[in-house]
């Protein structure tokens, strides 16, 4: 499927939520594509050393700490290229694009040098030497990726609001397949390559950086795919039509906001990493297993909020009327129903799901699994937040979702794992209760957020 197919009138709350799936299913499996190469990552280095897992596990933390402020700017295409289609004028749509992709080359330079100069900041912290420095090493070797990174969020945005979706699933498999065989050849070197009975190249073993180069090189390989794709829907009319209003400082008006609010979310939960670390190297890789193991049930929601985004934006730019409360509320309960059957999953094979990434580090694997049972729970809050957000965003709603989520998960959710992590001393397991009561908190506010302003007329962004 590459493009939803037009409806006439606004959409039955049944024809919606086909409409809905048919166009997040995509979404989703290239979501869950990309993820999957991290958790690649994670069960090859955690197969390797303990110490090379939470090296990864902290480097991770440190980089959407900071990556995730230029996220915002390439998300904000999102609303402002389907709002634009929805109203009938690509030329406007592709001058977006155009301006989004010149803001996010320049702000990934500077974001991709603060993440690796943050490494050796670790260290104020509480973060093991050795611990810091191989960290250190990982962020280096993938500094490529981070430059790259938000020229590919960029080129998703725009790909996701044309409702233009195979290019990105392919991308995504075919990065995955550099990013196994960079994994297996770098991580372990020789070693892995004769346990798997391939012959020796006499390759050593690189293990956390030879992860931030398969990254690296996968990374790369998505974003040019992406690139080439969108070259074969530039309209035929590009020059034409108003442009009134696109410039780099409109897109970065509204797309502040948005990279505020990603903010709030990716730095509790790099805080929430690094603060596993301090714990010890155990609290840090069974952190970052049960991360992974949410994560990829997350990337489902995450492929909904997209298509609630495109679809509500749509809406928006076409009429601003009824549809697009049903757009909303549809990709809501798809994701709803999704997170509780997962929930369940969770709940009840925590510990075959821990030992996928930890078979022989038997103390990682016993808390991991205890932290993935709480990630049960949390997830359906994550869902609905993360969807909720998507459909705001495809209205045009930026700045009031962001106050919502830095009260959730700043005025709620922090204080309450710093509290129930270290002075109730529940260490990693307080850590991700505090989370889910954050999560709890966002979730429910921006559900109804968008209940309430789903109600009223929309005026379209940019003009």
């Amino acid at each position: 499927m590459d493009r939803a197919a037009p409806v006439a009138g606004p959409p039955r709350f049944a024809d919606e939520l086909r409409a809905t799936a048919k166009l997040a299913w995509p979404l989703i499996l290239a979501q869950a594509s990309v993820m999957m190469m991290a958790v690649v990552d994670t069960a090859v280095v955690g197969h390797y050393s303990r110490l090379e897992l939470g090296a990864v596990s902290l480097g991770n933390a440190l980089t959407f700490a900071f990556l995730v402020f230029g996220m915002g700017f390439a998300m904000s295409l999102e609303p402002l290229v389907a709002q634009s289609l929805g109203a009938g004028q690509p030329g406007r749509a592709w001058a977006w694009w155009r301006v989004g992709l010149r803001v996010a080359i320049i702000a990934a330079i500077p974001l991709s040098v603060l993440a690796v100069a943050s490494s050796w900041a670790t260290e104020l912290f509480g973060v093991e030497t050795a611990l810091r420095e191989r960290a250190t090493a990982y962020l280096i070797a993938r500094t490529p990726a981070m430059l790259v990174y938000l020229v590919y969020m960029a080129a998703r945005s725009l790909l996701q609001s044309y409702q233009r979706t195979r290019p990105l699933v392919v991308a995504a498999v075919v990065a995955n397949v550099f990013n196994l065989i960079a994994d297996i050849v770098l991580v372990g070197g020789d070693a892995t390559l004769v346990k798997l009975g391939l012959p020796a190249l006499g390759i050593p073993a690189y293990g956390a950086v030879g992860a931030g180069v398969a990254t690296s090189v996968s990374t790369i390989v998505m974003a040019v795919m992406l690139l080439v794709a969108i070259r074969g829907i530039r309209p035929t009319d590009v020059d034409e039509g108003d442009t009134s209003g696109i410039t780099s400082g409109a897109l970065v008006r509204i797309g502040l906001p948005l990279g505020l609010q990603l903010a709030t979310e990716f730095i509790v939960f790099s805080s929430v990493g690094v603060m596993a670390a301090t714990i010890d190297d155990v609290s840090a890789g069974a952190h970052q297993i049960a991360l992974h193991c949410s994560t990829m049930t997350f990337m489902v929601s995450v492929g909904i909020g997209g298509a609630a985004s495109a679809r509500v934006g749509h809406s928006v730019g076409r009429d601003g009327g009824v549809s697009v409360r049903r757009a909303g509320a549809a990709a809501m309960l798809l994701s709803w129903i999704f997170m509780t059957l997962t929930a369940i999953a969770f709940l009840t094979l925590a510990d075959p799901l821990a030992a996928v990434f930890a078979p022989d580090e038997h103390a990682v694997r016993a808390l991991a699994g205890r932290l993935i049972i709480i990630a049960g729970i949390f997830q359906v809050f994550d869902g609905l937040q993360v969807v909720a957000a998507g459909a705001l965003r495809g209205a045009g709603d930026v700045t009031r979702p962001f106050i919502i989520t830095a009260v959730g998960y700043w005025g709620v959710g922090f204080p309450t794992a710093v509290l129930l992590a270290f002075e109730a001393d529940l260490g990693a397991r307080g850590l991700w209760f505090g989370l889910t009561a954050g999560l709890a908190t966002t979730a429910v506010a921006l559900a109804i957020r968008f209940w309430r302003l789903s109600g009223r007329s929309f005026a379209r962004l940019g003009g």
